[in-house]
């Protein structure tokens, strides 16, 4: 399908708009940025996160981000809030061009094309893995995701090398979320093309093998002992880390995807439409639900690098795919006939009013407290008590501040983002990173056990609680009878160390 390049660019800033609306906005600071942001800062300052750097680089050897997110600040001296916000924009560019290049290979009509791009902009997540279809704040993940729509519409082209390059280079900044794609890329293409296919499995045998010696001999450190009670019971509390206790209707709900595309697959092959690198594109989504089915009894018996790939979260380009074709079923196919054209472009104006409206009430009516777009931290009391922790503490001041309090209404900004400081806890996301550690998920467990109670502990419980964990400051709301060392409004610091 044709498109002109004015309404290309009308078309991308329109979708920009639409998916951080629908996302919320844009924040800086948010989420899971609580574990890039103070991994970037230690690369730029080692002093910093003396502590916590134990459980930050557990996580952090897996990616690349860190480093490459230092060496951009150290280049340009521009700030990490800057670099975040172009880094949005780079995500946002990668999935509008990548679905949109899918979208006008599947697709003939403009209503169709509309549909699809309205559908993508609909922000929800994919049951019980973790994973949102849209973030309003730069994560790794989704612009490799962008990247992955990208290296599919070069599959849908014919293209070969390309594709497996820009996933290979894609994989430091994320490599999981790659790895979903290069499944998908591989299988297409042995499918697509009969003299790929030799080269495809010796390749992939030879990977296998090549990984399997790796970590036989100790080249790759994965820890292939089954989690003990204390870990598992840790990560177990995070909904998408055990597929195995999936309830019937999670089930139902993520196989929806993986069905319909082989429905809307099936109706685009009987109307002799159905190309053969899409063939290919579907062989490689059904490969790779069947290879979470086969991760599943490791997921069971508690593997811990089996755990760590999050292998339910192949549903989620499954199901971009699927959306694609079942907008080719519903909006595409019927358009082309007399008496289906009406009903299509009602789905159409639908789906595209929807995602307006959507946007409008999320962006801007449903958390009235909270900024549309924020590029960097805010000005809130909570916010200026960590600032002058930052400035005004040695680096490596250990912080004890409520668990839940990224969360938290007033508070929001993670202690080791605002502050950049070793914290004693943040429940959240110790937690997530506690799959990646034996050792951390220990730490955590004790962590949890010895702040409950925080919220009434008194003066003297904290001044105990801080002489046998060597915390320095408590950064609270709360009014104690302790040292004050700084007061933002209602939010206080409060000296714990003699």
């Amino acid at each position: 399908m044709r498109v002109a390049p004015a309404l290309l660019w009308l078309g991308g800033l329109v979708f920009a708009v639409c998916a951080t609306l629908n996302a919320g906005g844009y924040r800086y600071g948010a989420s899971d940025q609580a574990f890039y942001i103070p991994a970037i800062l230690h690369q730029l300052d080692p002093a910093l996160f003396p502590r916590d750097w134990a459980m930050l680089g557990a996580q952090g050897r897996f990616f690349f981000v860190d480093e490459l997110g230092a060496a951009l600040v150290g280049w340009t001296g521009l700030d990490l809030p800057v670099w975040f916000a172009l880094a949005q924009v780079a995500t946002l560019g990668a999935l509008y061009a990548g679905a949109m290049a899918m979208g006008r290979l599947v697709l003939t009509t403009p209503w169709a094309l509309a549909a699809w791009m309205a559908a993508l902009t609909l922000r929800h997540r994919i049951a019980k893995t973790g994973a949102n279809t849209l973030e309003g704040y730069f994560h790794p993940r989704m612009l490799v995701f962008g990247i992955g729509l990208i290296a599919l519409a070069d599959v849908l082209r014919g293209r070969r090398l390309r594709p497996v390059l820009v996933l290979l280079a894609a994989a430091a900044l994320h490599p999981t979320t790659a790895a979903l794609f290069l499944v998908i890329v591989g299988v297409a293409m042995a499918v697509s093309d009969v003299r790929l296919r030799r080269p495809a499995a010796v390749t992939a045998a030879a990977a296998a093998i090549a990984g399997a010696a790796a970590v036989a001999t100790g080249l790759v450190p994965i820890d292939l002992t089954p989690m003990d009670a204390t870990w598992r019971a840790l990560v177990a509390t995070k909904d998408y880390t055990f597929p195995t206790t999936w309830s019937l209707s999670t089930w139902l709900t993520n196989l929806a995807g993986p069905v319909v595309l082989a429905a809307a697959a099936w109706a685009r092959h009987r109307d002799g439409r159905l190309t053969t690198p899409e063939v290919g594109l579907v062989a490689g989504c059904l490969v790779l639900v069947a290879g979470f089915a086969a991760s599943l009894p490791f997921i069971s018996a508690g593997v811990p690098i089996a755990v760590q790939l999050q292998t339910s979260r192949a549903f989620w380009p499954v199901e971009i795919v699927a959306t694609l074709f079942l907008v080719w079923w519903l909006v595409d196919r019927p358009a082309a006939w007399d008496r289906g054209r009406l009903a299509a472009r009602a789905i159409a104006v639908l789906l595209v009013g929807v995602s307006l409206a959507r946007g409008v009430y999320v962006g801007f009516v449903e958390s009235p407290d909270r900024p549309t777009f924020a590029f960097g931290l805010g000005d809130s009391d909570w916010d200026t008590a960590l600032r002058w922790i930052r400035a005004s503490t040695p680096a490596d001041t250990f912080v004890l501040a409520d668990p839940g309090h990224a969360w938290k209404p007033g508070m929001g900004t993670a202690v080791r983002i605002g502050a950049a400081r070793d914290v004693f806890l943040e429940e959240t996301k110790d937690v997530a990173m506690a799959m990646y550690s034996r050792e951390a998920a220990h730490r955590v467990t004790a962590r949890i056990e010895a702040v409950q109670g925080l919220d009434t502990m008194p003066a003297a419980g904290l001044r105990a609680l801080a002489a046998r964990e060597g915390l320095a400051v408590f950064v609270t709301p709360r009014t104690l009878d302790l040292p004050l060392l700084h007061r933002a409004g209602t939010v206080a610091v409060y000296r714990l160390a003699p």
